[in-house]
């Protein structure tokens, strides 16, 4: 196939891909969306494979559109970065595909830091409840807690430290909180408490019932503490603010550790390149400035 002939159902698919709506599709491609729709239509006769597939009220792509969108993705946005450099352009964007719990309140507070030193690089920040898959395709750059891709560049960021929080008010009850558990699978639930009892000695932190309250995310978790739903582990640095202004309070000060420690991971073949390389630059200039934040009088590291 000559896809010289073929570049605006290319393009059109490509820009679907990283929507997954035909109406977004068309808003940034200034077309309509029968337009759109045409186009993929077309495209995928020349290709012979069906590409994008009904998902619910949405959209979905099927695993040879996947396939074809890997591989499409990263070359527009090489051909986006080179006009951009033939004529002259002073703006760069980086994708940073993250976790959400570390976008939320490790990263978003120092945000205003990269903004002001970088104002002609559109960071881009999606969010993952996951950790994001390294691929092109996803990002160009990635916060995880699985930073082993071959090919990649990982740099450490922030051991993870789980600690246990209830709200305050809870705290002064003579009658113990419900505990909320993010290991949810059978056979593990509640293994995080387990764990943190073992760690820290205190066996008296786990619910006398057996019985649990469930949250699939630290976001999710935290959020129920807020409420008065139960105490729960969730990173420190996820805790600190409610801490520190005494809403919530410790109800140990054992941290314990996860070894699912958070990397900021770049291909190795790109690190050079200049709008990634400011964003490893202040990554590191933000870990240089920062501690960690829970006072040490208050924090102790359980030894694994």
């Amino acid at each position: 196939m000559d896809c010289r002939h073929n570049l605006r159902a290319l393009h059109t698919f490509e820009t679907v891909s990283r929507h997954l709506s035909v109406a977004a599709a068309a808003q940034e491609l200034g077309v309509t969306q029968s337009a759109v729709s045409h186009q993929l239509r077309l495209l995928g006769e020349i290709v012979g494979e069906r590409l994008i597939q009904k998902n619910g009220r949405g959209i979905a792509l099927t695993d040879a559109g996947r396939d074809l969108a890997t591989r499409l993705q990263p070359a527009f946005a090489e051909i986006d970065r080179s006009l951009a450099e033939a004529i002259g352009g002073t703006r760069d964007r980086v994708r940073l595909a993250i976790c959400s719990s570390f976008a939320k309140a490790w990263l978003v507070p120092r945000l205003h830091s990269f903004y002001a030193a970088h104002p002609d690089i559109d960071l881009q920040i999606m969010m993952y409840a996951q950790d994001p898959e390294l691929t092109d395709a996803t990002g160009d750059a990635f916060v995880t807690t699985l930073p082993k891709d071959r090919g990649y560049h990982s740099q450490l960021l922030w051991p993870e430290v789980l600690v246990p929080v209830v709200l305050s008010s809870l705290a002064r009850r003579k009658t113990g909180p419900d505990y909320i558990t993010t290991e949810l699978q059978p056979g593990k639930i509640g293994s995080d408490w387990h764990a943190y009892a073992r760690h820290s000695g205190r066996g008296d932190l786990t619910p006398l019932t057996g019985q649990w309250r469930f949250a699939s995310h630290y976001v999710i978790a935290l959020d129920m503490v807020r409420e008065g739903l139960g105490a729960a582990l969730v990173p420190d640095f996820l805790a600190e603010p409610e801490v520190s202004i005494g809403r919530m309070t410790l109800l140990d000060a054992t941290g314990l550790p996860t070894h699912e420690d958070y990397h900021l991971c770049v291909k190795e073949s790109r690190r050079s390149e200049p709008a990634l390389d400011a964003l490893i630059r202040w990554f590191k200039q933000e870990l240089g400035k920062s501690e960690r934040s829970m006072p040490k009088s208050a924090l102790r590291l359980a030894q694994p």
